[in-house]
């Protein structure tokens, strides 16, 4: 199984009462099932030779997030269409953008010849399909999430069923003409990888910490102590967030409103603005139900609005 590592994109959990743990989300892809070529006989004809169904089993990677299959169709036996789907869904990952809804319309996919079908199903139903249970008994289940019928070429996304061991059952609908499938299956996982910090980093947090814990036993001064202790050390925006809400506390509206300016300007090129956006909302909130006549804060929380949004 291939595995290709692709992009790396940060997030930050940010906990306002001490310590705040980085974390990188690392993004790969394995190629389950490199571009493959499948022919498959007509109904009838398979009497005479060969299959008109076959399947491929799914083994889905630890942590996958979603997965991808691409197939088109060609006559004759032979011919191996270029699918390229592990490519492409490198290229979109790499782009700032990301997936998006319109992902799947932006996969190109080569244009196919002649009509196939293909189920997601489970182990038992794999053994209905393979022993045409459809045309003799009752017949099989098949996820529809990860089914394409009658289709001639696609890119289908699973992003339902991302656990364990699945089948891809193929099949070839038509009586007499038979196909060749060329199908490729690529899998996307994420996982959380702890990024380790600078002494100095980890010493403003704790310092911010400390901080904070000092704003909610309302001592407001101690709190600004160790705030400038904290950005003293490394630059964090969170901090000088709780600084201006102390200094908002201690009625140096002028002070906040300055300090607030610094820190939206810092948080916004640090991980994760939006959730830290919120909670500065969040604090400020709570401060004015402990002083709703908290001079300035209204409009702080107008400008932090404006920035998360």
């Amino acid at each position: 199984m291939n595995k290709y590592y692709i992009f790396i994109f940060l997030i930050t959990i940010f906990v306002q009462n001490g310590y705040s743990q980085d974390y990188e989300v690392l993004t790969e892809f394995e190629q389950i099932i490199d571009t493959r070529s499948i022919y498959l006989n007509g109904g009838l004809n398979a009497a005479f030779g060969g299959n008109s169904r076959t399947y491929l089993k799914i083994d889905l990677p630890q942590n996958t997030v979603k997965w991808y299959y691409s197939f088109s169709t060609s006559k004759g036996k032979s011919g191996t269409q270029n699918l390229s789907l592990a490519i492409q869904l490198a290229g979109m990952l790499a782009d700032p953008s990301g997936f998006t809804s319109n992902t799947l319309s932006a996969l190109n996919v080569p244009e196919g010849v002649a009509s196939v079908d293909i189920y997601l199903l489970d182990r038992e139903n794999l053994n209905k399909f393979t022993a045409k249970d459809d045309i003799y008994e009752n017949g099989f289940s098949f996820l529809m999430e990860g089914t394409a019928q009658n289709t001639k070429q696609a890119v289908v996304e699973i992003d339902d069923k991302i656990k364990g061991t699945v089948y891809l059952g193929l099949k070839n609908p038509s009586t007499h003409s038979g196909v060749n499938l060329t199908i490729e299956v690529v899998a996307i996982t994420e996982k959380q990888v702890i990024i380790e910090k600078s002494e100095k980093q980890q010493k403003a947090e704790l310092y911010g910490g400390l901080g904070w814990t000092q704003f909610e036993n309302g001592d407001y001064e101690k709190c600004i102590y160790f705030c400038n202790k904290a950005f003293e050390e490394y630059e964090l925006g969170w901090v000088l967030a709780n600084k201006g809400l102390a200094q908002l506390m201690l009625n140096k509206e002028d002070e906040a409103m300055e300090t607030y300016v610094d820190a939206i300007t810092l948080i916004k090129n640090q991980p994760e603005p939006e959730y830290v956006f919120t909670e500065m909302i969040k604090d400020i909130e709570i401060a004015l139900k402990i002083k709703p006549d908290l001079d300035g804060a209204d409009e702080i929380k107008q400008i932090i609005e404006l920035q998360r949004n």
